[in-house]
């Protein structure tokens, strides 16, 4: 792989070109890459939240915590494994018939992955779990964003629960 056929670039296509410097440089990968930084992670306070975000190995609610993401490229897409302290979880990103999914364990998720503000959106449009289509209610909702302050990489994410819409997981920091 290429950072010329790294997937964002090859979804985003055109679109990619206005997303600020630090955004696009942490997506052309072209071989295994660490970033490193700060986060703070918010957990929601339902006990169905927690379950969620327990089910998928988010981290711990901390005030800030160091934070590693490790993107490494696969023919289809990347793997990427965030490390929040001493928590870790993994998801897998692929680009497959003109759509960019990602994969937590059984669980895929399709994302409209799109450049608006300056920023690069990740919202949840569908999910499986296995190869069984999930309704709209059992969807996670992902009000996510990755952009640029200060010259540095931001990311902030912040996923509620299927069902009752609540807070599961709210991370945010940067990286470089």
């Amino acid at each position: 792989m290429t950072k010329a056929t790294a997937l964002f670039p090859r979804y985003l296509g055109a679109s990619f070109a206005d997303l600020p410097l630090a955004v696009q440089k942490l997506h052309l990968i072209d071989g295994v890459v660490q970033w490193s930084g700060t986060a703070s992670v918010t957990r929601g306070p339902t006990l169905w939240a927690r379950f969620v975000a327990a089910v998928f190995r988010f981290p711990a609610a901390v005030d800030q915590t160091p934070v590693q993401v490790t993107m490494t490229p696969t023919p289809d897409g990347e793997i990427w494994v965030r490390q929040f302290g001493t928590s870790q979880f993994k998801s897998q990103l692929r680009l497959a018939d003109a759509k960019v999914t990602e994969r937590f364990g059984p669980f895929t998720f399709d994302l409209n992955l799109h450049v608006a503000d300056g920023a690069l959106h990740f919202p949840v449009t569908a999910g499986r779990l296995g190869p069984l289509r999930l309704p709209r209610w059992a969807l996670p909702v992902s009000i996510a964003r990755e952009y640029e302050s200060d010259g540095r990489f931001h990311f902030d994410v912040a996923l509620h629960a299927p069902l009752t819409g609540a807070l599961m997981v709210h991370y945010k920091g940067w990286l470089a």
